[in-house]
């Protein structure tokens, strides 16, 4: 047993003070070491011998001029000499230049500004110092020469049509065999919907990374989002972000991503929101005030209570982890449930509606009765509209085109109404029916007033749709509104003149219509009038209520400049309460800076006496990319304001775009290549302004073993050491 036991014996006290001897004169070697060993630093003459390395003077390193010109492929794990190297030595060097990396960038540099010269004249060749290892993707990439670039180009351009238009990809295919039919070549390979599916991925993957970029110098984003059940019947979530970009110093809305819900309760709704917003480098950390990046400031959805619930809804969870939020209601929608309570408030306004919605039925449930309305259309001589639903459409302009149908199909659709209705089928009764609410001199009053309401309110919906819309702009456009309003209490509108001119009780007649029932002179000014234009317009204070609360109303106050006063003195006391206001409900972001903002907020009066005849949006945005040092802390308190978004407006064209291309024949489509041809539908720029060379050159990197020259080359055996030298997987976009 003893043959198994290892016995250690214990130190002797001149043992450990022996060890400890040797200790302090090893650290004392070290220290001695330290401070006489040579300091290496950066050789000027190493540029002759390789050209493409440089000083990096405030950083104290060396890089390479090539690497850095083509972060695509340079910008890679184990690339020291792309960030910078510290090692001044001739081995580092040496090591970079026979890198793999290195020769990629090399050949990339050939091809476009031709072969790299020394300071002396002399061209240097990638073949004459560089030992090129012969492997698959070295082979492909060196290969790739400039035809091979052209027929590339032209499928990428095909692929990018493709998607643009919201085509399947197996149109992929026909349009290749078309375009080589032209007499352009396309070689032989890649000419099938999976390659094309490959290439939309790379245009949507280097757009996206386009804007990750772009994000990180941004200051605040707003988050847009919007949710909606596909043909496949999956919970979608499409996710936006509104910022001020720091290349052009303009505010945009980009889309983000498009996600499958796991869950449709708030914390699913939350968690695909994040995941979206994950596709462009933002995160739950770096949206955070104190954390480097954008910083969320808005958060703009639709009404529903899973969005909008302060305690459990999307909105309550992101202002308890982020205080300093703007919980945003979209305001087309707050419009359009403006008008419904409206409706909701006034009989004769739900009895006019009913009928609508029963004539849009009657006829568009019958191909007969739609054939037979042509026929007397054709008879009298009338161009036919077609009668659309009432909520065809999500937004308020629905009911204006259902009316404006109506009125002007009026004489046709009575017509055929009464030869209906002296049939004796099952549906004569139906139209029996219709016909007498057509003929309703009351009905047709109280249609004609609605349609000088919805012309009114039609016009704000729109703006309300447009993308260049700023916070402080909502409260006077709906103050507008409002007054055209109150004037129509008191002096009628075009269509209700055309119906007061037309309309003639003694007869009973509109026109060449004949009317039934009791045909009473009209009286513009009458209750029924007033009970409609009051419920419209208290809907709208109600719906619109919080733009006339701290903080919204304070952006108006601050930043509308038209309502500024004249008067020297009270120019300079205006607006300071509320710019307080602001800066006290975003107080983690502005803290330290509030004293020169407020005083910075002066000099804006004076400089914007000079912008007084430009409209809002284009003075600030003039202000915003002269970007005068006079306003170094106050330009970003406008960078906020101009960050804000408050309609989703863009989220319901993104939907429209899904359904135009997920259809039931494509009801199977991948989330992934629904994400990047929804991607491209929506942000890509037209087809003849569409440049591929981003898309090619990350698709060239997006895959270890590409082979250009179409085939996928099989992997290369991983070397001893695991960290290979570069990684295609973390290649970057880049501009040529």
């Amino acid at each position: 047993m003893d043959k198994f036991v290892t016995i250690t014996k214990r130190k002797s006290t001149d043992d450990q003070t022996a060890d400890k001897n040797n200790n302090e004169t090893t650290l004392a070697k070290h220290g001695k070491y330290e401070k006489t060993k040579r300091k290496r630093c950066y050789v000027k003459t190493w540029e002759e011998t390789w050209p493409w390395v440089r000083h990096d003077d405030i950083n104290d390193t060396m890089y390479c001029t090539i690497c850095r010109e083509f972060p695509a492929v340079g910008n890679v794990k184990n690339n020291s000499f792309y960030e910078g190297c510290k090692l001044f030595r001739v081995e580092s060097l040496k090591a970079h230049q026979s890198s793999d990396v290195h020769v990629i960038c090399t050949s990339f540099y050939r091809q476009k500004n031709g072969t790299p010269v020394t300071k002396d004249g002399n061209q240097t060749h990638v073949s004459d110092n560089v030992n090129v290892r012969a492997t698959p993707i070295m082979t492909a990439l060196l290969k790739l020469d400039e035809n091979q670039m052209k027929r590339l180009d032209a499928l990428f351009n095909i692929a990018y049509k493709i998607a643009k238009h919201g085509k399947p990809h197996s149109d992929f295919e026909i349009d290749c065999k078309l375009i080589q039919k032209l007499g352009v070549d396309l070689g032989n390979n890649y000419l099938n919907a999976n390659r094309c599916k490959d290439f939309i991925k790379s245009i949507a993957d280097a757009m996206t990374e386009a804007v990750a970029d772009d994000l990180k110098g941004a200051n605040f984003v707003s988050v847009l989002s919007d949710g909606s059940t596909d043909c496949s019947n999956l919970e979608q979530e499409n996710v936006l972000v509104r910022y001020v970009s720091p290349k052009t110093r303009n505010p945009v809305t980009i889309f983000c991503g498009i996600v499958n819900l796991e869950h449709g309760h708030a914390d699913g709704v939350l968690d695909g929101i994040f995941r979206a917003l994950s596709l462009v480098g933002l995160t739950k950390e770096n949206l955070k005030a104190n954390e480097p990046g954008p910083t969320l400031i808005c958060a703009n959805f639709d009404g529903a209570n899973v969005m909008q619930g302060k305690k459990n809804g999307v909105v309550g969870k992101l202002v308890k982890e982020y205080n300093h939020v703007l919980g945003m209601w979209c305001i087309a929608h707050k419009l359009q449930l403006a008008v419904m309570d409206s409706v909701k408030d006034v009989q004769s306004l739900q009895k006019l509606e009913s009928t609508l919605k029963g004539i849009y039925k009657y006829y568009h449930g019958s191909p007969k009765r739609r054939r037979e309305i042509k026929a007397i259309a054709d008879i009298l001589d009338a161009d036919l509209a077609h009668i659309p639903d009432v909520k065809d459409v999500r937004w308020v302009a629905s009911q204006g085109k259902a009316l404006r149908a109506i009125q002007t199909n009026l004489l046709v659709v009575t017509t055929h109404l009464d030869e209906a209705a002296s049939r004796t089928d099952l549906y004569a009764g139906t139209a029996k029916k219709y016909l007498k609410d057509l003929t309703s001199a009351p009905v047709l009053k109280i249609m004609f007033l609605l349609i000088d309401v919805l012309d009114v309110i039609t016009d704000l919906s729109k703006f309300f749709q447009t993308e260049d819309m700023l916070v402080l702009e909502v409260l006077p456009k709906v103050e507008a509104i409002i007054l055209r309003l109150t004037s129509l209490k008191f002096h009628p509108g075009n269509n209700m003149r055309e119906f007061m001119s037309k309309y003639n009780p003694e007869e009973k007649m509109f026109g060449d219509l004949k009317l039934h029932g009791p045909c009473n002179p009209v009286d513009y000014m009458d209750s029924e009038t007033r009970k409609i234009l009051d419920a419209v317009i208290k809907s709208l204070d109600e719906r619109f209520g919080m733009f006339r609360e701290s903080p919204l109303k304070d952006f108006n106050t601050v930043f509308n400049f038209k309502i500024w006063p004249s008067d020297r003195t009270s120019l300079a006391l205006y607006g300071r309460d509320g710019l307080e206001n602001i800066l006290k409900f975003f107080e983690p972001i502005f803290d330290e800076t509030k004293d020169s903002i407020l005083n910075e907020y002066l000099d804006l009066k004076v400089c914007i006496a000079h912008y007084k005849t430009m409209s809002i949006y284009d003075a600030y945005l003039l202000v915003s990319e002269t970007a005068s040092p006079k306003f170094t802390h106050l330009q970003k308190v406008i960078d906020l304001m101009l960050s804000v978004s408050c309609s989703s407006a863009k989220c319901e064209r993104v939907f429209s775009s899904m359904k135009l291309m997920k259809t039931r024949l494509r009801s199977n489509l991948s989330q992934e290549n629904l994400q990047a041809q929804i991607n491209v539908m929506v942000e890509g720029p037209p087809l003849h302004e569409f440049k591929a060379s981003k898309a090619i050159e990350h698709w060239l990197g997006s895959s270890r073993g590409r082979h250009v020259n179409g085939h996928q080359a099989p992997e290369r055996k991983s070397r001893q050491n695991e960290n290979d030298l570069y990684n295609y997987d973390e290649f970057e976009v880049y501009e040529k």
